[in-house]
């Protein structure tokens, strides 16, 4: 996929709640979801913020410029465990990642793929409404328990576009409309 460009951030469930399993297949899903972009400075960049007690950068947006380089990061990302702090993560993402330091670059579209098992041990809706006024367009894929409320009001509109609830073996069924609304907003 070519004639795109973007920021693609995954704010990724990396707690003590998600199994070594689900945070397998999950890291599949991110890689088969960017696989067909074409990387670059002028083309689509990605990175990967992990939902812990302290949130904690993977890789910045511009560290990764091929395909098989990123495919290596994705599958070497650990799982951290610990508390989901939802909250704090999408704090840092406003204030870190959507930064020059963190490479992003201003005037391209921001997308923001939060994957989740559902949960969250603090208060999302002010920061997420903070990425929103940013101009972040948010996803998520929610692994079946999560409160639909909630998620619906933290997905940027309409949820129906933008909310998935999937179980983790099915994950490769969203994965085409997924990438589709990303190329919508990319």
């Amino acid at each position: 996929v070519s004639n795109s460009e973007g920021d693609i951030l995954f704010l990724l469930d990396s707690s003590g709640s998600v199994s070594f399993y689900e945070f397998s297949k999950v890291k599949e899903f991110m890689w088969d979801l960017v696989q067909p972009f074409t990387l670059g400075p002028k083309d689509v960049q990605t990175s990967i913020i992990h939902i812990s007690t302290t949130p904690t950068m993977e890789f910045p947006f511009d560290r990764y410029m091929s395909s098989r380089t990123l495919q290596q990061a994705i599958q070497g990302t650990q799982q951290l465990m610990g508390d989901t702090n939802t909250g704090q993560a999408l704090s840092y993402a406003k204030e870190k990642f959507f930064s020059d330091e963190a490479g992003a670059r201003p005037d391209v579209p921001k997308v923001l793929v939060w994957v989740t098992d559902g949960f969250s041990t603090d208060d999302i809706s002010e920061p997420m409404q903070l990425l929103k006024d940013m101009g972040v367009t948010v996803f998520i894929v929610s692994t079946g328990r999560g409160n639909y409320l909630e998620l619906s009001a933290a997905a940027s509109q309409p949820p129906e576009k933008h909310l998935h609830f999937v179980d983790v073996d099915d994950l490769p069924i969203i994965t085409e409309e997924l990438r589709d609304a990303i190329l919508g907003t990319v």
